[in-house]
């Protein structure tokens, strides 16, 4: 057997171990490497016999790594990352990067922050693709394959790495007919009395309006809101039609106002939104085709050259 037959023996099933051990799951293992179930197991029950170790518990509800599987786990992973990043940096230039980038992103942010952006980055790196998954759920990116997603809120789970955009622009936003109906509030606490419209983000809590007055925060509770979205752009859907008042991310409400289907009030009062950040599972070697992209979207959020009043993010000031 040549040298590449023998590193090919050696190599089977390790792709199907790493996906099995990040999703501890064969069925959406298989779904990841696009392969029935029993593939997978098969080439990890190969992958067993070769080593002559058992790599993973099974149940018919679980699947959790074994002792070698872990200690295996940690090689394999580092090996992968490593044979990506090399494998990105083989085209002829040097600086040309190809492969696929696996995104995930809420709706609405995604199409309002990043779309924008990503026809510029193509057009610079024309071997690279991407693959864009929409999704107003956070999903588990290690167990889905994801390199790289767009999340708000703040980062709670220890194997992903973070980097901060900014907070959201925020705005308290009205139609004029709602605003004859039902008054023109001067300061948040006057919003106590209106019909509220509200967010509900994944965690199924009520999200307060929040706005800052002398220095003091002022949280509006919306938990009596005559209706509730998922959606910041039905949100804003919602205040355009009339039902009420909305407290919204900028970027989602500017094509109305400047039509003059919202009226913007509590100017300046309202508080910074959510944090906005670029997550990714924490690896050792992040392979260049996504620390490409993590950069360029770093660097187009905080371009100094877009007007202030028209960026999308705070990203200076923020709390």
């Amino acid at each position: 057997m040549g040298s590449n037959g023998r590193l090919h023996h050696k190599a089977a099933g390790i792709e199907e171990f790493l996906r099995v051990a990040e999703a501890l799951s064969f069925s959406r293992a298989a779904e990841s490497l696009g392969q029935a179930s029993s593939a997978t197991s098969k080439s990890i029950a190969r992958l067993e016999e070769r080593l002559g170790v058992r790599l993973f518990h099974r149940t018919t509800r679980s699947v959790k790594l074994t002792e070698e599987g872990t200690m295996l786990y940690a090689r394999a992973s580092r090996w992968a990352d490593e044979l990506d990043d090399m494998q990105s940096a083989l085209p002829r230039d040097p600086e040309e990067l190809g492969g696929l980038i696996r995104l995930e992103m809420p709706v609405s942010l995604g199409r309002a922050l990043f779309m924008p952006h990503l026809g510029r980055f193509l057009a610079e790196h024309p071997k690279l693709k991407v693959e864009v998954r929409m999704n107003d759920h956070h999903v588990n990116l290690i167990a889905e394959g994801v390199d790289l997603a767009l999340r708000l809120g703040q980062l709670s789970n220890a194997e992903l790495v973070s980097k901060p955009l900014g907070y959201l622009r925020q705005g308290t936003y009205a139609c004029p007919n709602c605003l004859s109906r039902y008054g023109h509030p001067q300061f948040p606490n006057d919003l106590l009395s209106h019909r509220l419209i509200a967010f509900l983000p994944p965690s199924g809590r009520h999200r307060s309006m929040v706005y800052m007055t002398a220095g003091k925060e002022i949280a509006i509770d919306t938990r009596r809101a005559v209706a509730t979205f998922t959606n910041g752009e039905a949100l804003v859907d919602a205040a355009i039609a009339g039902i009420g008042i909305a407290q919204a991310p900028e970027i989602y409400a500017r094509q109305a106002v400047a039509r003059g289907g919202l009226v913007q009030v509590l100017t300046g009062q309202d508080a910074p939104g959510t944090p906005v950040q670029l997550v990714y599972p924490s690896r050792k070697q992040l392979p260049r085709r996504v620390r490409a992209l993590t950069d360029f979207l770093m660097d187009a959020f905080s371009d100094e050259s877009v007007s202030g009043q028209h960026r999308a993010l705070i990203t200076a000031g923020a709390p």
